[in-house]
């Protein structure tokens, strides 16, 4: 019969073995992760990855960057409020207009704020349309502390692993979905029809340069998004002041602010440089939620990047707005005709050189 002493001793033999099972596991797995984010994969099936969202979009930004040589002069790139806000086709049509010469204008703006989104989108039209001389970016009062959920789908990995570490609370789960993201690329590139995904441009599924988020449109949820309805002052103003309520106030004091919102400042700092090395103009542009029409936190921070334009006027006419953040056509109306003219003001005055061979090196 086994003396206590004999299975005490037995039961502490194990624990070495097991800890080296655990280790050669470890080893392993990260082995293993290290490995599929390696793999190749085709980018443009990267922005295939958002069929039924409303990041739909993502896929014409990559077809009219890479596969569409109609010039762009101008580049809008921003949340849904620019998205919406700002017609693309009517501000192109009405800059030609007033300075006699084509001014090709792109309005790459997506669903969500998230300044890491922008840089990638930065990065790819810079790299496919050297042209650009002027791009516009979007401000909301606060901007995100965590950065865009699409960042981790689109960007390199590589821009992944350098994003900031400290205070950045989805650093680790954006890094730990790179293996799988990885992998699901590699081999929806080697079968991509098993996937409903395509390589390559396919014509029929591009919505060509002229593509306008702001007008009315069925959704990917197959309903109807009305751009041309008007609702009421009280209706709007209701939603609006629901979402003034939820929004998260800021904490620290300024001289912490650095910290508070280190993704927004670390990737418009990089935007704004990979802008510059270029020798392409910056600017921003804010649009109000209706009836409340804030002070852009950090408004210096943005104006020593570039000029800042408020068309907080435009939120306090409820015709002028779809939902509470929206504006219907004839907001975005009001706003194209505006920005086109305050451009083309600058244009004139030789404080902005957009027009194509007008760069000043």
């Amino acid at each position: 019969m086994a003396q206590p002493t004999d299975t005490v001793s037995a039961t502490l033999a194990t624990f070495p073995a097991r800890r080296g099972l655990l280790a050669l596991f470890v080893i392993v797995f990260l082995a293993c992760c290290v490995g599929a984010t390696l793999l190749p994969h085709d980018r443009h099936i990267r922005y295939q990855q958002f069929g039924g969202t409303a990041m739909l979009p993502l896929g014409w930004v990559y077809d009219r960057l890479h596969y569409d040589r109609t010039p762009i002069d101008i580049a809008i790139i921003g949340a849904s409020r620019t998205e919406v806000g700002v017609s693309g086709p009517q501000v192109e049509a009405v800059l030609t207009a007033k300075l006699g010469r084509r001014v090709h204008v792109a309005n790459l703006s997506l669903p969500q704020d998230g300044r890491n989104l922008h840089y990638e989108m930065t990065k790819e039209l810079l790299a496919t349309h050297p042209e650009v001389k002027l791009i516009l970016y979007s401000l909301i009062e606060h901007a995100s502390r965590t950065g865009h959920p699409a960042f981790r789908d689109v960007a390199d990995t590589s821009d992944v692993l350098r994003a900031p570490i400290l205070l950045n609370p989805k650093y680790f789960d954006n890094l730990a979905y790179q293996p799988y993201r990885q992998l699901s690329l590699f081999l929806q590139t080697q079968m991509p029809g098993l996937f409903g995904v395509h390589r390559g441009f396919d014509p029929k599924r591009y919505a060509g340069p002229e593509h306008d988020g702001t007008l009315s449109h069925w959704s990917v949820h197959g309903n109807w998004v009305d751009r041309d309805t008007i609702h009421s002052a009280a209706e709007l103003a209701k939603a609006a002041k629901g979402k003034v309520a939820q929004r998260s106030p800021i904490f620290l004091p300024a001289r912490f602010r650095e910290y508070e919102y280190v993704v927004e400042r670390h990737y418009t700092r990089a935007t704004i440089a990979l802008a510059h090395a270029h020798h392409v103009e910056t600017g921003f542009l804010y649009l109000p939620i209706y009836a409340h029409d804030q002070p852009i936190a950090d408004a210096d921070f943005y104006r020593a990047r570039g000029f800042v334009l408020n068309a907080g006027a435009i939120g306090s006419e409820a015709r002028n707005y779809s939902d509470y953040a929206h504006l219907n056509r004839t907001g975005s109306g009001k706003v194209s005709r505006w920005l086109a003219g305050w451009l083309a003001s600058g244009e004139r005055r030789g404080q902005l050189h957009f027009l194509p061979d007008d760069r000043v090196r």
